[in-house]
This record gives C-alpha cells, sequence and structure tokens, in this order.
C-alpha cells in the first residue's frame, strides 16, 4: 500500500476538493462540444440569440424615432409668435386664472408646450401661449418640446389646431390670425388656407370679418373676444348705416348697464320689444294712432279706423318720407 492510500485510509478517505473556480471551467470543458459540427451548431446557436437580443433593441430604439427632447426652460427665453391670436383679454378672465392656479401647485406646467430654436439661441413659442404666460407671470421653468424642422407654415398649423382642441379663440382672435398668415403669404389665399387647416372656407371668411370690424364696433363690447360668430354678418351690415343713426346705436350700447355680450349686441342692434311713444297730438287728439317697435321693425296703427285704398297709399307714402328724412336717405325722383 502506497503512503498516499494510507494517508487516506487514517483520514477517512476524505478527498482534497478542488477550488470553486475550477469547477465551472471544468464543466465548461466537459459540455464543450468535441467535434467539428458540434462546435459549428454552438456557434449559431450563439448567433441566434445576438441577433434576437439586437432586433430587441433596434425595436426600442425605434420607439424614439423622430422624438423631440423635452426639457425645462426659462420662459423669458420663450417669445410668442407672429400669428400668435391670443387677446391680453385672454390672460385675465376666469379660465386663465384657474389654469395659472394648477400649474402653480405642480411648480410648472405638466403638458408641454411647443417652441423652435431661434437663430439668437432664444425660442419662437408654436402652441401653448396661455401656459406659457402663466409660467412666465410666476416664475415658474415652462417645460417644453423643442422642434427645430417646423417651417413657418407648419408652426402656423400646429398652432391652429392646438388653440382649437384646447380653448377655441374668439372670432376677432381668429380673424386676426388668419389676416396675418394671409399677409404674410403662407397662403395664396383663404380657400388654400381653409383646405390646409382643415376648416371651411366660410369660417375663414367670417373670422377675417370679424377682425375687419370698424374700431368704434369692436370698443363698443368690453373686449374684442366678447364678440360671437353668428353676430359678425349683422355687425358688419351696421357700418352701411347712415353716420347719424350709426352713432345712435353706438351711444345705446355705451349706456347699456348690465354689460353682458348679449345685451350690448342687442343693443347695436336696436334690438328688444318696447312700447315707442306716441307723437303728443296724435295721442292727445284722438289716442287713435299707436307706434310700437318690435325686434328690427316699427309698426304704426291706427285703432278704430277704416282707410280706403288710397288714403292708405297716401299714408304710406307720408310715413315713407317721414323716415327717409330721419335716416338722411334722399327721395328718389
Amino acid at each position: 500500500m502506497s503512503i498516499k492510500d494510507r494517508l487516506l485510509a487514517k483520514s477517512g478517505n476524505i478527498g482534497v476538493a478542488r477550488p470553486a473556480s475550477e469547477e465551472p471551467q471544468s464543466r465548461e470543458r466537459d459540455s464543450a462540444p468535441k467535434t467539428g459540427p458540434g462546435q459549428m451548431l454552438a456557434f449559431r446557436q450563439q448567433m441566434l440569440e445576438h441577433t434576437k437580443q439586437v432586433e430587441s433593441l433596434k425595436s426600442e430604439l425605434e420607439k424614439f424615432d423622430g422624438a423631440q427632447p423635452v426639457r425645462k426652460l426659462d420662459p423669458k427665453l420663450v417669445h410668442r409668435s407672429r400669428w400668435a391670436n391670443r387677446h391680453e383679454d385672454s390672460y385675465s378672465d376666469g379660465a386663465f386664472q384657474e389654469l395659472r392656479e394648477a400649474i402653480k401647485s405642480t411648480q410648472g406646467n405638466v403638458v408641454p408646450i411647443k417652441v423652435r430654436p431661434r437663430e439668437d439661441g432664444e425660442y419662437e413659442l408654436v402652441f401653448g401661449n396661455r401656459r406659457h404666460h402663466a409660467c412666465l407671470v410666476d416664475n415658474l421653468p415652462v417645460l417644453a418640446q423643442i422642434d427645430e424642422q417646423l417651417t413657418d407654415r407648419d408652426l402656423f398649423m400646429q398652432m391652429e389646431h392646438e388653440n382649437r382642441e384646447r380653448k377655441n379663440p374668439s372670432a376677432w382672435e381668429q380673424g386676426r390670425s388668419y389676416q396675418m398668415a394671409l399677409d404674410a403669404g403662407l397662403w395664396p389665399s383663404q380657400n388654400a388656407m381653409a383646405s390646409d387647416v382643415g376648416v371651411s372656407q366660410a369660417h375663414v371668411s367670417r373670422s377675417i370679418a370679424a377682425f375687419a370690424l370698424p374700431s368704434t364696433l369692436v370698443e363698443a363690447f368690453d373686449s374684442p373676444n366678447d364678440i360671437q360668430f353668428p353676430w359678425v354678418k349683422d355687425l358688419t351690415g351696421l357700418s352701411k348705416l347712415e353716420p347719424r343713426v350709426l352713432a345712435e346705436r353706438l351711444r345705446q350700447a355705451k349706456e347699456v348697464t348690465e354689460r353682458t355680450p348679449k345685451k350690448v349686441f342687442a343693443a347695436l342692434m336696436d334690438d328688444g320689444p318696447r312700447e315707442a311713444e306716441a307723437p303728443k297730438s296724435a295721442r292727445n287728439n284722438t289716442g287713435l294712432v299707436s307706434v310700437s317697435v318690435s325686434g328690427k321693425d316699427t309698426k304704426v296703427v291706427c285703432k278704430k279706423t277704416v282707410l280706403t285704398e288710397e288714403q292708405q297709399q297716401k299714408l304710406a307714402e307720408l310715413v315713407d318720407d317721414f323716415i327717409q328724412a330721419q335716416l338722411g336717405v334722399k327721395p328718389t325722383a
């Protein structure tokens, strides 16, 4: 019996364990393919696994393809676009105050605004005027998405779509924006603009008509934003009135006590039923004639009187001459 065998017998046949670091290498050597074809199959399997990993990474990368950086900016470095359509009154109404409080509570806007870089290193606002203004007023950083590829036309269209989805501009604001875009040559016509922006040509035309209203009519309202789309046609017609009559309508509008937009509009249109005082001579002498106003019409009623056709014609001519004289219209020959 050798010395090694005698030592193992005395130690209870305990063997010397191999270091742990040697175990995996030994197992790998034992499990590694021994033949050429086996090694090729193992190599192919490794390549398939690597290919799957690469495809997975490419798929994840594609999710960010075309993504634009979003970062917090100093609101003082962001400037309104020349096509911005918000009137200053849009930053003082109740809806804006609610938005401002919400942004203050989160220490900045959660929904990013959009900007594009300027040549001076600062930024031009694409959309998010109210969110930007809220951050500017309260000196909060504004979260902004930065798009470096926008053309002027793209900027205008994105601004237009975003505004209509959030808080629609007033008729006057919308008209100012459309008119500035046409003046800048972004589109050759109202039809072309309407088609690209995705609105009707009638909407563009009516909006521009609201912006084109005489300043005296716009100033009759407390704010240009009070002018509503359905009123634009009637307000445009007022500018064709004889100056003295228009001045009277404007005076009536300024004297409205409960200054809601609807009541100011009604005063300008001289609308709403009311009794007009009949001439004292007619009322005091016989009481047979009464005059009333309903809507845009003045009605003359001859009570308890039957007139012949000739008398009716003469009365119509007298009333017609009277109205023309009041309106300053020269009688036709």
